[in-house]
């Protein structure tokens, strides 16, 4: 999978956002197979050589606004462990309830999700990119996390992991992507809580 060089340390914060920006507009308007880099060049008011020289191809810009929108909004981004005197149950609804809210708040990032969705059928490295730089950090994170609290015993923490991040991505799915909220109605403080249960057999006492 070709990756975009360090846009940060190479270009201005004003031109790497601009850049982006325009791809980020031209890929929700035409999608990926349907995006022209000249669209790109002109929406971001630079030079197609400066494009280029910093970003291959565009694979290369859909994977630095996946990145970006990975980063911005903290929809699966690692972060500091919390203490680990803290109820499993606190840090992990929380987790979720954030992950939920960046949802609502950014709806852009929605859509682009969509794009990415629809668009990894005839290429797959799209997909891979999310996978890559979105989900598996935060699944990572999450293994790590129930590997390591002193207060769960979990037979498989990757099990648990990959059972929490995809129960959230299956709501996240149906609820919003596939206009499933009037048919498969449910309240995400539900889940959050049944799914907590479910994985981590809640003991008010000690966990």
């Amino acid at each position: 999978m070709i990756k975009s060089k360090s846009v940060e340390r190479e270009l201005s914060p004003e031109k790497t956002e601009a850049i982006l920006c325009g791809a980020m507009q031209e890929f929700l308007e035409n999608g990926y197979a349907g995006a022209r880099i000249d669209k790109i060049v002109a929406a971001a008011g630079v030079s197609k050589a400066t494009v280029y020289r910093h970003f291959a191809d565009k694979e290369a810009l859909f994977t630095a606004i996946i990145q970006r929108m990975a980063i911005r909004t903290n929809l699966f981004q690692q972060q500091d462990f919390p203490p680990l005197q803290e109820k499993p149950v606190v840090f992990l609804k929380g987790y979720a309830t954030r992950m939920f809210d960046n949802i609502v708040q950014k709806p852009q990032d929605l859509t682009f999700f969509r794009i990415i969705i629809a668009e990894s059928g005839r290429f797959p490295e799209l997909g891979q990119a999310f996978v890559e730089n979105v989900e598996k950090p935060n699944i990572n994170f999450l293994t790590q996390y129930f590997a390591t609290h002193p207060k769960l015993q979990l037979a498989d923490p990757e099990v648990a992991a990959r059972t929490f991040v995809g129960t959230l991505i299956h709501f996240m799915i149906t609820q919003n992507l596939l206009h499933g909220g009037d048919i498969m109605a449910m309240e995400r403080d539900r889940l959050i809580d049944s799914l907590l249960d479910l994985i981590i057999h809640k003991n008010e006492t000690n966990l």
